[in-house]
């Protein structure tokens, strides 16, 4: 063993350095998955809060499309006075508007979805991450594990390392 005042030198440190170097990748390696994960979920969250939002965005301009629709159809009825004509005329019109009030239900339903499926893919990507940390963190102990065992292998008989 090379001990030169309380400091240790040469293969020990080698070793010693090895340890702690493969521990510390290792742990980073984990740290930086939760860290993904955490972002992952942070984000699809986000996403779930803005279809939340986009669904109550397109129902409140649905009602108020349908609020101004009613008053239209109002005006109509006192202007056109009665008969056939003006009947079909409303029933047109109502169909017509009856269309663009689904229409807008339709597109926030959509964006809501868009949102949702963004909330699926940033879980997953975080998911993803965070497994392929652990892996990692595996791959590099199995690499620190196999250098440091060819370095303890060459540890002199007397290194207060050798057990």
């Amino acid at each position: 063993c090379f001990v030169c005042e309380g400091f240790v030198m040469g293969p020990e440190l080698a070793l010693i350095a090895t340890i702690v170097g493969t521990a510390t990748s290792a742990v980073g390696a984990i740290k930086q998955g939760q860290a993904a994960a955490a972002t992952g979920k942070y984000n699809a969250q986000v996403s779930q809060n803005s279809a939340q939002s986009a669904r109550q965005v397109a129902a409140e301009n649905e009602r108020r499309f349908r609020r101004q629709t009613l008053k239209r159809q109002g005006k109509m009825r006192a202007n056109m006075g009665s008969g056939a004509a003006a009947e079909d005329l409303l029933m047109d019109s109502a169909m017509e508007e009856e269309l663009e009030a689904l229409t807008i239900r339709q597109s926030g339903e959509l964006r809501a979805g868009n949102f949702e499926q963004q909330a699926i893919i940033e879980k997953r990507r975080g998911k993803t991450a965070q497994q392929d940390a652990r892996f990692s963190a595996a791959g590099t102990l199995l690499k620190g594990s196999s250098v440091g065992a060819g370095q303890y292998a060459k540890l002199p008989a007397s290194s207060f390392l050798r057990l």
